[in-house]
């Protein structure tokens, strides 16, 4: 889709908006149908995986999304090369891909987006995006997310502060933005702090978008007068955004931000309105079920973990996919007058930041989320291990051959240490397991288990 495109694809997701829940409720039910007999067709895992339970294109008009079993990462991955919708799609070609450097910012075979994570689960996971889906989706978080106003005058100046060293999906959102339109600068949230400052200082963004520490990051420094910038829009994911750093962020720059709310398995779910009362759920273009363990519905105001279904991904459909994060949806509608549903709060787990200490005394962090896109070719799941200040164990299931696979995990994990300076002051521990047991305590596993002094 070409940029001017791109805005008529915005101008209908905007008409949308206006709709009443029954029109969206009847579009998103053709959608549905749509990619399901898609599915169907061109996914050997759907096809015998549904016809286990009695579901088949000879009947798949009749179905409801209910009828239909559930999955989740591991399923997904472990029937990777036949989930997908075009058999030129493979695994181990895709973990090749993303672990290469020269990969980071190109499209596997100048075609698809490719975006790796292990997200909170600590499991890899790919989702691959085609040219139609990606476009969409460009559309769909430009339009509900930035709402920015495009000129062929002036191209806006778009700042982005994350992980930017891999095929994420923040960065490959941000960095997919029309250059018709947008100069781009990418940072990397585990720079120093004094480079960051530097570039953003000489860059004079328009607009900030990355993770919400991040953010905050750059106002504090704004406040402390190390850095000087005029911002007109902020968007804010990845991490949470407190109101405390809210207010921090708005004290800095004058600008209220915007929190959006997106995963791997599709960047854009929801986002804030101008109300910043919740996210607003992009209920035309995907199926959301708020369920119990059990998988029947919960009323509004009680947590339930969340079954999503994408509607405009047809590479990698994910239907009825179990998401790790626990929402709560409101019972009110939104002041604002668009009649998406509510998200009242999303409590998907936080991990928690790494602290170590240089030789002279000097403290210097890893952020989490740097951990959480930790990704090289054989691993499988991943626990990152801090029981002293500057000790690391990176406890690892993988496959293939271990040797290798450890020695990459080492390489990796040394990179990222010496984005730091801290190479030398930190040691570092690989430790090959067959598997990772959740916290006794909590029952949930833990990515970061940090040092507590």
């Amino acid at each position: 889709m070409g940029s001017l495109n791109t805005l008529w694809q915005i101008r209908k997701l905007k008409q949308a908006e206006q709709k009443p829940p029954r029109e969206i409720e009847i579009m998103r039910t053709r959608r549905f149908r749509r990619i399901l007999r898609h599915a169907l067709n061109k996914s050997r895992f759907y096809r015998e995986y549904y016809g286990k339970h009695g579901i088949g294109l000879d009947n798949a008009d009749q179905v409801t999304l209910r009828d239909l079993p559930t999955i989740d990462k591991k399923i997904m991955m472990e029937n990777f090369d036949d989930f997908v919708c075009d058999p030129a799609l493979r695994k181990a070609d895709l973990e090749t891909f993303v672990s290469n450097p020269s990969s980071r910012g190109r499209k596997y075979r100048r075609r698809y987006e490719v975006i790796h994570t292990s997200g909170s689960s600590g499991s890899i996971g790919f989702f691959v995006y085609g040219p139609r889906d990606w476009d969409h989706l460009r559309a769909m978080v430009m339009g509900r997310i930035a709402r920015t106003e495009f000129s062929l005058l002036r191209k806006i100046r778009l700042a982005y502060i994350g992980a930017t060293d891999g095929n994420y999906a923040g960065i490959s959102l941000a960095r997919g933005a029309p250059r018709l339109f947008y100069r781009f600068l990418p940072v990397h949230i585990n720079s120093p702090i004094d480079d960051i400052v530097g570039r953003i200082q000489s860059f004079q963004p328009d607009t900030l978008s990355g993770y919400s520490s991040g953010i905050h990051l750059l106002a504090m420094e704004q406040l402390r007068g190390r850095l000087n910038i005029k911002i007109k829009k902020i968007a804010c994911s990845a991490d949470p955004l407190t109101s405390k750093m809210r207010r921090t962020v708005r004290e800095a720059f004058g600008v209220d931000p915007t929190c959006f709310y997106g995963a791997s398995e599709s960047i854009g779910l929801a986002s804030e309105c101008s109300n910043h009362q919740g996210f607003h759920l992009f209920d035309d273009w995907h199926c959301f079920e708020v369920v119990d363990e059990d998988f029947n519905s919960v009323s509004p105001g009680t947590p339930g973990k969340l079954l999503l279904t994408t509607l405009y991904n047809y590479t990698q459909p994910l239907i009825r996919y179990e998401l790790n994060d626990e929402i709560i949806m409101d019972a009110n509608p939104c002041p604002c007058g668009w009649s998406a549903p509510l998200i009242r709060s999303i409590a998907g787990r936080c991990e928690e930041t790494l602290w170590f200490e240089r030789s002279n005394g000097e403290k210097e962090c890893i952020h989490p989320l740097v951990m959480v896109e930790f990704m090289v070719p054989g691993l499988r799941k991943l626990q990152v291990v801090q029981p002293e200040r500057n000790r690391l164990i990176l406890r690892a299931v993988i496959q293939d051959d271990p040797e290798e696979t450890r020695a990459a995990i080492r390489r990796r994990m040394q990179e990222i240490l010496m984005s730091k300076d801290l190479h030398d002051a930190v040691e570092l521990d690989i430790e090959i397991v067959d598997r990772i047991e959740n916290d006794p305590r909590t029952g949930k596993y833990r990515l970061i288990v940090p040092f507590k002094p």
